[in-house]
């Protein structure tokens, strides 16, 4: 991790603090450090406590010597005290910069060896910058050859105070698992840790989610269940971290450990290992504890010595944390002593969560430098990445699962690879599962083999195996393939999560393995099988099932053959065949233009990024949620929309996965198939609203006619208003739609290309989402030159400018960019925010 550097200075001597910060930029660049002064502090906070906070927590404490800075009694006092006992305990490097003449022989931190070379003053030298220079080259010694050395943690019991051992400061911020990142040496718990949602018992059937916190607000002892890796482990070291500051003495137990009822062998162990000189008298008379209990399900104990133990435990304290797997969850109500616990669900991370831990990953080693609008930037670059491959649960939204794919993005960050695409990413994580289920690297091959024919059978029969089909699958492998140890494994692929037995049906433990292996079948036998081009076809007519379309992407890792592509083209290409696409037109929006001038005047209120950015978070959550399934819509219309939208999505996903080995033709033909495909969607909806406007102004009209108050101008205006909003908000969201379906970060230039050769309003449009939503930057020449092509086109005008809008409301943008835009927009600044000129009235 990087240093955190603590200046302490005379303000006599503010020149040379701002040289020296100045000659320390290359190490604040590279995210080796970040510095902090007193001139950071912000109006209206209380400076000693800013500076006392910050001199507690930093990692290398700078003085520079002068005879200003000996004559100041905050230095020489409170600063000097504090930053000599954190050097003493090697909680920090104390370094003396003498930088101007001064005796300072008779004070204590003399005896510490200062720069530059020989505590040589800086105004003593002919060039300051070699004087800075030398002081640098030391700098970069203590950083390099310095650990600080974590201050023990404390907590108070009987008045006495109590000490937490080096394992268990160590435990507490161990992530369990080796994760890498370039901007720091070692990535601590309690750097990346993001306090979970979870769900408690449901009253009335209504969903009561709240944060973790609630577990140590409220009075009472919980059980808590998730599934494997969900982070129950991670959660019990927040409690314990949370607890000692509030000086209890929490004790954490993992029941995988205890093999008999005895709580005080158990706990006089456990105490030995997580106190100092804590002994079990003294800790049981403290009203004090607190008892931690991890995996109930996997403890050594029989039914009857189960439930003593946790009798026991009861009596001991009132507050007790325990911690199962989901599925046993249904059945500890046999425990009696577990009867008055609150059951407490553990949520996976949600949207709001993702980007708290995503923003946690970027700003690693450079909290106090990141830039706003860059922290946004590469927040919503690598949601993006992690959504497309963690949506609708094709792997599960565990913070373990989301950690591993961001070690790998921040692995393959510079490769200009397709390893960075996301089929690698599955691979990878069904790699480090095989390594956690102890297969051998020579074995992996089998293993692949195994669960590519297991996936095959599954899906040819659309339904996971039962235990005779288990066994006739086997036999038959058998007979195809060198013979295996069927037992052997199902218990290692099973085990490990990634098979799943329910007893009643074997089948995959999360969707995108079974997607994964599916793929792989198809990719290896389509040119040599009747049977997998029968398959295939099936799947291609259904492409807006959302477990089709997911094979599809994943047939596209596994082969790079041009059949692929061929097929995708060939289906979007039918959709809504009979319609032309969309051009976006002034004539052919014709139909709209006495409408428009019935839009009133938009105003878009203030609001703070990450709110905007947070409210929009909540409601991808709750959508989530509800969980609501695509399939099954019986009408074929609906059917066929969703083909489109599904099929766009998969022709931006093999671009975003394969620009880097796809053919610049390739890719336009895609992108162009995908985005035709959907104009030809938004030509029909036109036509449609265009015969349709006054049988749907005559039925608004007929139903608000109930309300004698209103006159009957009024009731049509109204009509007009709200069919306006449907007509103009499918037309704008259609076109954000494929924009975001086909556009990737890596292929702008082909997207600029298709926009100068197809040339319609529609795709000028296409091609300025793309711009913003995968750059994250306004380009004020590129928004200038479109408003000028749309300058006779106010349905298109007003979507360019609600795209523009959207974007600051989600991005900083700076005050120049702000008042180039308010010209071309015809919107004024007002704060920190824009407000625009007009309004849309309420429909």
């Amino acid at each position: 991790m990087n240093k955190k550097i603590f200046i302490s200075y005379a303000h006599k001597d503010e020149l040379y603090k701002e040289e020296l910060i100045e000659h320390m930029s290359g190490l604040r660049r590279a995210g080796i450090i970040n510095e902090w002064n007193d001139r950071k502090i912000v109006a209206g906070q209380n400076w000693e406590e800013e500076i006392s906070s910050s001199l507690t927590s930093s990692n290398i404490i700078l003085f520079l010597i002068s005879a200003s800075f000996m004559n100041s009694d905050y230095c020489m006092g409170v600063e000097v005290k504090t930053a000599l006992e954190m050097h003493e305990r090697r909680e920090a490097q104390l370094i003396p910069i003498v930088i101007r003449a001064v005796d300072w022989s008779d004070s204590e931190i003399s005896k510490i060896q200062g720069l530059p070379k020989d505590a040589r003053p800086i105004s003593s030298w002919e060039n300051a910058d070699e004087a800075w220079l030398d002081v640098i080259s030391g700098l970069k010694n203590h950083i390099q050859n310095f650990e600080p050395k974590t201050p023990a943690v404390t907590s108070i019991v009987n008045s006495t105070e109590i000490n937490c051992t080096k394992f268990i400061n160590d435990w507490l911020v161990d992530t369990e698992i080796v994760l890498t990142h370039r901007k720091v040496n070692q990535v601590s718990l309690k750097d990346i840790y993001v306090i979970p949602d979870i769900e408690l018992e449901s009253k009335d059937d209504l969903v009561d989610i709240k944060s973790s916190k609630y577990l140590f607000e409220e009075k009472g002892s919980y059980i808590i269940s998730g599934e494997e890796q969900q982070g129950k482990t991670s959660l019990l070291k927040y409690l314990y971290r949370e607890l000692l500051k509030e000086q209890y003495l929490p004790l954490y137990i993992d029941a995988k450990t205890i093999k008999k009822a005895s709580i005080e062998s158990e706990i006089t162990k456990q105490l030995n290992l997580q106190y100092e000189d804590l002994t079990y008298l003294a800790f049981t008379s403290s009203r004090k504890v607190i008892i931690l209990l991890d995996n109930i399900d996997e403890i050594g104990l029989n039914q009857k010595y189960k439930n003593k133990f946790l009798a026991d435990i009861n009596l001991l304290t009132q507050k007790v944390y325990i911690t199962c797997h989901s599925s046993y969850n249904y059945i500890y109500g046999d425990l009696p002593a577990l009867d008055d616990y609150e059951s407490i669900e553990l949520l996976g991370l949600g949207n709001k969560k993702r980007e708290e831990l995503v923003q946690k990953w970027i700003s690693l080693g450079v909290e106090e430098n990141i830039d706003e609008k860059e922290l946004y930037t590469k927040c919503d670059e690598l949601k993006l990445r992690l959504n497309g491959i963690i949506k609708k649960n094709i792997v599960p939204p565990k913070p373990i699962y989301i950690l591993m794919l961001l070690q790998m993005f921040e692995a393959n960050a510079q490769l200009n690879l397709e390893l960075t695409s996301y089929g690698h990413c599955y691979q990878q994580l069904i790699y480090q599962s095989f390594d956690k289920a102890h297969i051998s690297k020579q074995d992996f091959d089998k293993y692949l083999n195994v669960l590519t024919e297991l996936a095959w059978e599954i899906f040819k029969k659309e339904n996971n195996l039962n235990p005779f089909e288990v066994e006739l699958f086997f036999t038959n492998y058998c007979k195809s393939f060198l013979s295996i140890d069927k037992e052997k494994v199902l218990n290692k692929l099973i085990s490990h999560s990634i098979l799943n037995d329910n007893g009643i049906n074997l089948g995959f433990k999360y969707p995108y393995i079974y997607y994964f292996f599916v793929g792989k079948k198809i990719a290896e036998s389509y040119r040599d099988s009747d049977e997998t081009k029968t398959k295939i076809e099936g799947l291609l007519s259904k492409l807006h099932r959302e477990d089709y379309a997911n094979i599809l992407i994943f047939i596209t890792h596994h082969t790079k053959d041009s059949w692929v592509l061929h097929e995708i083209k060939s289906v979007l290409d039918s959709l809504f065949e009979e319609h032309n696409e969309a051009t976006l037109s002034k004539t052919q929006l014709s139909f709209m233009s006495d409408f428009m001038k019935a839009i009133p005047e938009l105003i878009i209120e203030q609001r703070e990024i990450q709110k905007e950015r947070d409210d929009q978070n909540d409601q991808l959550d709750e959508l989530e949620r509800k969980n609501e399934s695509e399939e099954g819509e019986s009408l074929d219309i609906l059917a066929k929309i969703n083909q489109t939208f599904k099929g766009m999505e998969v022709a931006g996903q093999i671009i975003r996965n394969r620009h880097a080995t796809l053919t610049r033709q390739s890719m336009e033909d895609l992108a162009k198939t995908g985005a035709f495909a959907g104009l030809r969607f938004l030509e029909y909806f036109i036509k449609i609203s265009d015969t349709a406007k006054k049988e749907i102004i005559k039925l608004i009209s007929t139903h608000l006619l109930e309300h004698p108050n209103i006159s009957n101008k009024e009731i049509e205006k109204q009509a007009e208003n709200a069919y306006l909003h449907l007509t103009y908000g499918i037309i704008n969201g259609v076109t954000r739609k494929i924009a975001s379906s086909i556009g990737s970060k890596e292929a702008l230039e082909v997207y600029r290309e298709m926009e100068y050769k197809v040339g319609t309003p529609a795709f000028n449009l296409i091609r300025q989402a793309i711009d913003l939503q995968f750059t994250k930057t306004v380009n004020i020449d590129h928004i200038s030159a479109c408003i000028k092509e749309l300058q006779d086109n106010q349905v298109c005008l007003r979507i360019l400018k609600e795209m523009v809008i959207q974007h600051i409301y989600m991005f900083p943008v700076e005050y120049k960019e702000k008042q180039q835009l308010s010209h071309l927009l015809g919107i004024s600044i007002q704060g920190q925010r824009l407000m625009d000129s007009r309004k849309i009235g309420k429909a």
